[in-house]
């Protein structure tokens, strides 16, 4: 980046810090933010840690959780298999006198936790993970003239005796462990959380097989730092303590110093990525708080893929097991990394997914009966998945009679080399993955007679447990299959054999059904069916994934399907209430849906105020079931201000007539887009090239001839019907105005 960009960044990130500060004036007890599913309280994490705090007027508890400690063997309505637990905590309390004088804040763009707590001598805390090594780290101070007595307790979760703990001190090190479950199971997990104190000498003491005690005193002289470990996990009956130990040891103040230096500039970097100016404090917020979420829950280093729950585990009761669910939940935590220019936030969602293939082949050979009972006997080449899976590559769960939990995952394969033009993650990673889901679906098919022709149909579940002939639904994972193929197997000079019958299924593939809507208040327009019968149900517009995430009905298709796309947003978002009536609508990517298809964005956004204004404390937006894809805000907002179309840059293409900006949004093509607008006319447009595509631009002021200037020197611009195009090189920065 430029100086004058990092001098902008800064100030952009000035002005929304308070406003990205949660702050309780009030302690809040465990009942209060206790959840089994996403964190209700101030929470951090690092992709492998999860942390979920809570408080009492002298003390905090910091709730701590691991990634890959899962255990196997549990079972309840969900299913039977593995499941995500909790591995314990540190608590640490000030003994002096409590007072009114309370405050907490959760910093999510500096990624601290800071407590002010209300004790006659007043101490503040101030918590913060490391990026990359996880330790905790709590500063403590006081102001106080005399010593105050503090302790430390250091807890395996005991909650449910099945799960064995371990207590030791080792040369002023507290060390807990919890072991998962250890009968009739197919591995064993142990983590181990350790803690040390420097600054101040400690006294340690064992309390129980769950929990040792560390006590010092805090003066006004330097600050005392509580060191905190946490390792282990995985398949292996280790929770690494000796490494722990040595680990811990090996702090010093210095170290601290460094470690906290590291953890601010990796954060500056994934803050200043890239950024939107709404002029809207609400999703401003949201906005942000999603991408905080996101760099929290999941980083390309983690062990293992956190679930639709990150890594905040609090409960061994976890909704759902705490797991990745792939028919859309777990994916729609991803969709806004990409434009976001994060894409490195899904790496540990395709370890996964490349983990299960070999199950998801096994199954699609054996296993179809289960799928429905129609299917019994049958075997397929390709992988068909479980709804569920921890990421820790283990899948788990029921069909609900649906095939498209795989191909669900085309698109995000599709995305990272789209956005990124990696061809060696497309050679090695998402070629080979689509390739999987084609030889499903070539099997699966059925060609027909049809009028004077035949046809490709599919018969699967578009909903959980519904069973349905031509479903827009999968039609549009089919469709979006074998268009890829076709176009990466030309990249990769490959397969060039198998490209006939890839375009006669793409030719020959059913249209969507199209209805008037049986379902009262609409407009009596016609819209898209969920399946070929009619199926009309107001809730969830699953007939709408042809236009996302498929990406194969968009603002470029045939006006009169567009028309009913937009008639499809309008009964089931608006008439129907979906946007803001539905569990999940945004996490369902309805808004996004709307955004890509060109429906009222004043309508939009007024629902997207609707969802924000009813986050709880700490930003998230809580249902009792989702996680992760509520921060789909971040990929509605970023369509609605740009698309890549036919491979053309597409500015502010859905936004109100009122001003906002981007910076840095990261388009198909490998390109990083800036932009102003006024509500009328586009400005400051400045593209970087990654990768030296050639870029292809809508023309943004209608008629003007534009000028392009490469580092400074104009450089040949070229005209085709309402675009405009020209070459770039690697590393190129472009400045276009008119």
């Amino acid at each position: 980046m430029k100086i004058d960009e990092r001098k902008t960044d800064s100030l952009f990130f000035v002005k929304n810090r308070s406003l990205l500060t949660a702050t309780w004036n009030t302690p809040f007890g465990y009942n209060s933010i206790k959840s089994n599913s996403a964190p209700i309280g101030p929470y951090m994490g690092n992709g492998d840690v999860g942390v979920v705090c809570h408080t009492s007027g002298n003390s905090q508890t910091f709730r701590i959780s691991k990634v890959d400690f899962v255990t196997d063997g549990w079972s309840d309505w969900a299913g039977t298999g593995p499941a995500a637990l909790p591995v314990g905590g540190v608590q640490i309390t000030v003994k002096s006198p409590i007072t009114d004088d309370f405050n907490y804040q959760m910093d999510q763009l500096g990624n601290e936790l800071r407590m002010n707590t209300a004790t006659a001598q007043p101490v503040k805390m101030k918590s913060w993970i490391t990026v990359n090594d996880n330790v905790m780290i709590t500063e403590l101070r006081t102001t106080s003239p005399n010593p105050v007595k503090i302790s430390v307790e250091t807890f395996a979760d005991g909650a449910n005796t099945l799960y064995g703990t371990t207590s030791e001190i080792n040369d002023q090190v507290a060390q807990v462990t919890r072991q998962t479950k250890t009968a009739e199971v197919r591995w064993i997990s142990k983590a181990g959380i350790s803690t040390r104190i420097i600054g101040a000498g400690s006294t340690l003491s064992l309390v129980s097989k769950s929990q040792v005690n560390s006590s010092f005193v805090l003066t006004n002289a330097k600050p005392v730092f509580v060191l905190t470990d946490i390792s282990g996990g995985g398949k292996i009956n280790d929770a690494k303590l000796p490494s722990a130990y040595r680990h811990l040891k090996s702090i010093d103040r210095s170290v601290v110093a460094r470690l906290k230096k590291a953890k601010a500039a990796w954060w500056k970097d994934m803050w200043s990525r890239s950024y939107v100016e709404t002029n809207d404090e609400l999703l401003n917020r949201h906005y942000l708080s999603s991408i905080y979420f996101l760099a929290s829950a999941y980083n390309e280093h983690s062990p293992a893929c956190g679930g639709m729950y990150g890594v905040w585990n609090m409960a061994d009761s976890m909704m759902y097991h705490g797991d990745i669910h792939l028919n859309y939940n777990s994916q729609a935590g991803f969709y806004s990394v990409f434009s976001a220019n994060r894409p490195e936030i899904a790496k540990p969602f395709y370890n996964f997914i490349e983990s299960i293939v070999p199950d998801g082949k096994r199954r699609a050979q054996t296993d179809m009966g289960s799928v429905h009972p129609s299917l019994a006997g049958k075997s397929f080449r390709g992988a068909v998945f479980l709804v569920g899976g921890l990421g820790i590559g283990v899948p788990y769960n029921y069909y609900w009679q649906q095939t498209m939990n795989a191909p669900f995952n085309v698109p995000l394969f599709s995305w990272y080399y789209e956005y990124t033009g990696d061809e060696d993650f497309l050679k090695n990673r998402a070629y080979p993955f689509i390739r999987e889901c084609g030889d499903f679906y070539e099997d699966y098919l059925k060609k027909e007679a049809y009028g004077d022709s035949y046809r490709y149909t599919i018969t699967t579940g578009a909903h959980e447990d519904s069973w349905d002939l031509n479903p827009p639904s999968d039609l549009g994972f089919v469709e979006q299959t074998f268009s890829l193929l076709l176009k990466y197997s030309r990249v990769l000079n490959v397969d060039a054999e198998r490209r006939a019958l890839w375009q006669d299924i793409l030719l020959h593939l059913p249209k969507y059904k199209v209805i008037m809507p049986t379902k009262s208040p609409n407009k009596g327009l016609p819209v898209f069916a969920k399946n070929e019968a009619g199926w009309d149900h107001p809730n969830h517009m699953i007939q709408m994934h042809p236009v996302y995430p498929c990406e194969v009905l968009d603002l470029l298709s045939a006006p009169d399907t567009l028309q009913i796309a937009r008639n499809t947003v309008d009964y089931y978002e608006v008439s129907q209430n979906g946007f803001t009536g539905s569990m999940n609508s945004l996490g369902l990517s309805g808004f996004i849906m709307a955004a890509r298809v060109g429906f009222n964005p004043d309508i939009i956004i007024q629902n997207l105020r609707t969802l924000v204004s009813k986050a709880k404390p700490n930003f998230l937006i809580i249902d009792g079931h989702h996680g992760a894809e509520k921060t789909a805000l971040v990929e509605t907002i970023n369509s609605m201000m740009l698309q890549t179309l036919d491979s053309t840059l597409y500015l502010f293409p859905n936004w109100p007539k009122s001003a906002a900006k981007f910076t840095r949004l990261r388009t198909k093509g490998a390109f990083l887009v800036s932009a102003d607008y006024d509500g009328k006319t586009v400005s400051n447009l400045k593209i970087f090239s990654e990768k030296g595509t050639r870029c292809y631009l809508n023309d943004p002021w209608k008629g003007n001839d534009i000028q392009v200037r490469e580092n400074g020197l104009l450089i040949p611009v070229q005209k085709i019907g309402e675009r405009y195009t020209f070459a770039t090189k690697a590393g190129g920065n472009y400045v276009l105005s008119h």
